[in-house]
């Protein structure tokens, strides 16, 4: 069946659609964002009459929350192998294996998305990566941010997968809360402790070179920590409930509606995002949405889409534009443009995918590789992946 070989591969065969489905919605407002960044960067405003569209305007310039979604997840799944190991008494985590799932997992297309950007920018604008050099290493290393400060001048949104290799340094530490062994205490210190984060970014000022590191957004992937203490222990027992839909739809309302201006709601934004990952596993109309197959699915390619769909907005764009229609307002022009944009940026993920990611998210595959080049066989690196379901 189609969808069974785009489905992502987990080690354990625990496959969650709901999380997936958390994932679609990511990289969904990720990929309307940028659309319309294409539009209105590379074409300037459509008409004068696009003030009415300010609602649609706001939503899809919120579509950065779902970066935002993407650490709490990021943290969740990190955290739930280390959550079931020190709150049930399951297997410990291996360090070792831990931090060289990382790079079996996550490094390869990493790297060779990389290497298509730089060639890409180079046959496709004739002529290299901004600032040459230093900067295509210090974005291979996932050091730009660090080190220049800016976003990479080779892949822009790379600045966030800086920010989780960041945090997937830190993790094992942080986890050490699930060592606090009264439940209640510890989920009231864990929201505490986001809250005083949230707190001490509102009273000092930042600077941009600390607003693109996990200094400024660990406080999400604290969250995620929050909900796989709650996934691990009580959501088998949490009982499904319309109610879950209602405060699933409202924590949507909560995360893409609140204009960037508004602190107390941005200051907030763990907890709505929080709520909705409960919401997902819980209600019943949004669960069945999550959990669809087509939706789920395309939320496990999250990482080949986020990877490469920036670069191949802007470039499509220099072509679909021609579609722009002048006279006609930004409602009109951008659903034309999604339209273009999507179905041959989706075809080149969905081959990235297939070709380049889901085979690393095999456990094996260092060993299998290592067969297949040599004839010999090694130990078999099974144990690889920390348990996570992220895999």
């Amino acid at each position: 069946m189609l969808l069974d070989r785009l489905r992502r591969v987990t080690r354990d065969g625990r496959w969650i659609p709901e999380v997936d489905g958390l994932r679609f919605v990511a990289i969904s407002s990720v990929f309307l964002l940028h659309v319309m960044q294409a539009l209105t960067i590379g074409s300037g405003r459509i008409s004068d009459g696009e003030t009415r569209y300010w609602w649609l305007k706001r939503l899809l310039d919120n579509g950065d929350r779902g970066v935002m979604l993407f650490f709490v997840i990021s943290g969740m799944i990190l955290a739930t192998p280390f959550a079931r190991s020190m709150l049930l008494g399951s297997k410990p985590v291996s360090l070792r294996k831990y931090y060289m799932r990382r790079v079996t997992r996550l490094e390869p297309p990493y790297m060779v998305s990389m290497a298509v950007a730089v060639l890409g920018f180079s046959l496709f604008w004739h002529k290299m990566i901004p600032g040459g050099f230093p900067h295509v290493l210090a974005s291979a290393f996932y050091m730009h941010s660090l080190v220049f400060g800016t976003h990479s001048s080779v892949n822009p949104v790379a600045w966030s997968l800086e920010v989780e290799i960041q945090f997937y340094i830190l993790a094992p530490l942080v986890m050490q809360s699930y060592r606090i062994r009264r439940t209640g205490l510890r989920r009231v210190l864990l929201l505490l402790t986001i809250l005083l984060i949230v707190l001490a970014q509102n009273l000092f000022q930042a600077s941009p070179r600390v607003e693109l590191t996990i200094l400024y957004y660990l406080q999400y992937f604290l969250m995620g920590l929050l909900v796989a203490d709650i996934f691990v222990l009580d959501i088998e027992r949490m009982k499904s409930s319309w109610i879950w839909d209602l405060m699933g739809v409202a924590a949507l309302g909560a995360i893409f509606w609140p204009a960037h201006t508004a602190v107390l709601p941005q200051a907030l934004m763990p907890i709505p995002l929080g709520v909705l990952f409960i919401a997902a596993m819980r209600s019943y109309g949004l669960r069945r949405i999550f959990a669809n197959e087509w939706i789920a699915v395309t939320g496990g390619m999250c990482y080949s889409i986020y990877l490469l769909h920036y670069g191949l907005i802007f470039m499509l764009y220099k072509v679909t534009k021609r579609a722009a229609v002048n006279s006609a307002e930004f409602f009109v022009n951008y659903p034309i443009q999604l339209l273009l944009i999507t179905i041959p940026v989706m075809a080149i993920c969905v081959v990235f995918f297939v070709l380049v990611e889901r085979p690393c998210m095999d456990p094996n595959w260092p060993s299998k590789l290592w067969h297949s080049l040599t004839g010999r066989r090694e130990g078999e690196v099974a144990a690889l992946d920390a348990g996570g379901i992220s895999e």
